[in-house]
Formats: structure tokens, C-alpha cells, sequence
């Protein structure tokens, strides 16, 4: 297919979809190169940006392309990393900034964005390359955003800090997530009889090894999922409760 053959398709064809289809078998680089700057709509330029090899039109495209899903389809396909970092750190849109930054491993700018970035996803995403264990009690203790400081939590190697957590986090989704890490069975005792929240109580009863604390919790917990989680932890049962999901 030539430049002449799209432009007349585009002519007589309005669907994106149509175009889109043609795009994707494509193998022509110029022709790809030309629709990628100039089609008029978003998916069809995504779709060659998908199937194109200049590195040079990658990078102009993921800079000034005025549509997010074309900058950051183009970041995908990217190998500078000078300019990877640039977008991570600079690109106005959340979406753009996330996929540069999940083609970075430098732990240093890791740590930068994963505490400075005003979007939560973008942190969420350097967090999850991180692996400075002081960096991540920090953020697991004093970002701003629940979905952040789980994540933290589940990279967190850190006992005492975990134990921290397990105690005194506001969210009862980020204290489950440190309890599962924890291993301290006073702890876990205390957990099981006192915190505020269901979940995270159950959550410590099922790690608990004191057969006559199990006991106990069993018969006189005034909280069903809790007596339950204990019957099933003394009888080797799995179980068979469904617990809600926080997302």
C-alpha cells in the first residue's frame, strides 16, 4: 500500500477502526512514519507508532504527539534512556509518566519519583522497582496515598518496621498487608484481640501458634470471622469465608 492508497482510504473511509486494521499489517516505515504524525485520529497513530523502528521520529513523537496514548505507546518502544528519565520526571500527563518510569532501573530517580510525584499511580509504579529498604519504610509509613503505602508494605523486608505498621497505620488494607509479614506472635496476640478492624484481626488469628489462645479466641471472640478463623486454625481447615476486597 502506498501513501496515495492510504490517503484515498482515509478519504472514503471514516472509521478509525478500518485504518486502524490496514495500520496494523503495515510494514512500509514510511508510510507508518507519515500516519503516525499525521492521521487524525489517536488510535491509528498509535497503531503505527506500534510498528515503527526510527528512533529519532519515536522520540519527537513521544514529546509533542498531542494525545497521551500516542506519547505513551511511543515511550514503550523508546531506548534513550536520557529521554525516558526526562518524561518520567517532566511529561504533563500521569499515564506518559508511569510507562517511562516502568522502563527505568535507576534506584536512585526510582526513589525521587516514588516520593515526589503528585500522581499516585506514577509513585505506586517506582515503588514497585525499588528495593532501598530504608526508602520504602519511609513511604510505607508517610505517603499520603493508601494504594502507595501498601505497596511499600509488600516490599518491606524490615521487621521492625513492619511491626510498626501492623500497629499504628491508619488503614486497616495496609495493616493487613503488614500482618501478613509479620511473625511476632505477641503481636500478633495483641492484633488478634484488639484491633479496631475484623479483617485484620482474622488475618492475625490465622498466624497465631497457641492452640490454647486459639482456643480461647474460638469460644469467646464476640467476632464471628475471628472465632471462625480460629476453629479452622485448630482443625487444619481451609477456609471457606468470602472477605471483602478493597481495590
Amino acid at each position: 500500500m502506498t501513501s496515495t492508497d492510504f490517503s484515498r482510504l482515509k478519504w472514503r473511509q471514516t472509521d478509525f477502526h478500518l485504518r486502524r486494521a490496514v495500520v496494523e499489517k503495515l510494514d512500509d516505515q514510511a508510510l507508518l512514519a507519515e500516519i503516525a504524525r499525521n492521521d487524525n485520529d489517536y488510535h491509528v497513530r498509535e497503531a503505527a507508532v506500534k510498528r515503527l523502528d526510527d528512533q529519532a521520529l519515536l522520540a519527537e513523537i513521544a514529546q509533542n504527539d498531542n494525545d497521551y496514548h500516542v506519547r505513551r505507546t511511543a515511550v514503550y518502544e523508546l531506548g534513550d534512556n536520557k529521554l525516558l528519565i526526562q518524561l518520567a520526571r517532566n511529561d504533563s500527563d500521569s499515564g506518559v509518566r508511569e510507562a517511562a518510569v516502568k522502563r527505568l532501573d535507576d534506584q536512585a530517580l526510582l526513589a525521587e519519583i516514588a516520593q515526589n510525584d503528585n500522581d499516585y499511580h506514577v509513585r505506586r509504579t517506582a515503588v514497585y522497582e525499588l528495593g532501598d529498604q530504608a526508602i520504602l519504610g519511609k513511604i510505607a509509613k508517610n505517603d499520603n496515598d493508601y494504594h502507595v503505602r501498601r505497596t511499600a508494605v509488600e516490599k518491606l523486608v524490615d521487621h521492625a518496621s513492619l511491626e510498626e505498621i501492623a500497629r499504628n497505620e491508619k488503614d486497616s488494607w495496609v495493616r493487613r498487608a503488614a500482618v501478613e509479614k509479620v511473625s511476632d506472635q505477641s503481636l500478633l496476640e495483641e492484633l488478634a484481640r484488639n484491633d479496631k478492624d475484623s479483617w485484620v484481626r482474622e488475618v492475625a488469628v490465622k498466624k497465631l501458634n497457641d492452640k490454647i489462645l486459639l482456643g480461647e479466641l474460638a469460644r469467646k471472640s464476640s467476632d464471628i470471622h475471628v472465632r471462625r478463623a480460629a476453629m479452622e486454625k485448630l482443625t487444619g481447615q481451609a477456609s471457606l469465608s468470602t472477605r471483602r476486597t478493597k481495590t
